[in-house]
């Protein structure tokens, strides 16, 4: 845990690995993903008890940032503070986090299993330069815990992933179309189908390769003729011929 990590590192006066400890976590755990995952809670859940919770948990894990980073940036992090809600006394005489808390580990799985999906929807929709704001149709296979856990984060999973939240399709074997979609692995036991005709305009796919395929046989064409012609061969330098040759090939 970041608290016990960062705690081990100031003990030994480590201070390099506490700010990077504390950097990772703060850009690449809180910020990326639970910032942005709350945003569907908060926003989208219609529920006034769910974005408080969501709120809540929020707050006291920036709390917990603060303090880990008050001994290197005491100002700052002291103005930070003081404009949270319900501050009763300075940061400085706040007492340190508590160390060596319990820790849910299948809570832990559940939530880096989500992080995969979400991983690998976006690096499909990439791979296929599916337009941003589109959203798109996904089927999502799993054993009947996987499935159960992944369905009641579904919204969030929509709000990340920029999925059509009413065709988000939950299943223990594969879909009817699965040859005609995306195959995805998140992770052990965990796999998604993105048909294709949701994700590419064939029709537009087909024309940028036509055209593409016609200004490749022109340059094709224009190589040869060189080739073909005597007067290219023997004036040419070498180096110019043999590149004109390997591109012909």
């Amino acid at each position: 845990m970041l608290i016990d990590a960062v705690t081990e590192s100031y003990n030994k006066y480590f201070f390099g690995d506490v700010g990077r400890e504390i950097y990772d976590f703060f850009w690449g755990d809180f910020a990326d993903w639970y910032i942005e995952a709350s945003k569907a809670r908060i926003y989208h859940s219609g529920d006034d008890s769910v974005a408080l919770v969501a709120q809540t948990v929020l707050l006291y894990v920036f709390e917990k940032i603060l303090k880990l980073l008050h001994p290197f940036m005491p100002f700052v992090t002291e103005e930070l503070w003081q404009a949270l809600p319900n501050r009763r006394e300075a940061l400085i005489i706040s007492s340190w986090p508590q160390t060596s808390l319990p820790r849910s580990t299948h809570l832990v799985k559940r939530f880096e299993n989500l992080q995969a999906l979400t991983r690998a929807v976006r690096n499909a929709r990439a791979e296929y330069s599916v337009e941003p704001a589109k959203r798109i149709t996904v089927s999502i296979v799993g054993s009947e815990e996987v499935i159960q856990y992944i369905s009641e984060e579904k919204e969030v999973l929509a709000f990340l992933s920029k999925l059509d939240l009413d065709n988000i399709h939950f299943a223990d074997s594969p879909p009817e179309d699965a040859k005609q979609s995306v195959h995805l692995i998140a992770s052990e036991g965990l796999e998604a189908y993105l048909p294709l005709a949701d994700m590419v305009d064939i029709s537009a796919k087909v024309q940028r390769l036509t055209k593409r395929l016609a200004k490749m046989q022109t340059e094709y064409e224009g190589l040869k003729a060189c080739l073909n012609s005597p007067k290219f061969i023997e004036k040419a330098p070498k180096d110019v011929v043999r590149g004109v040759q390997e591109k012909a090939e």
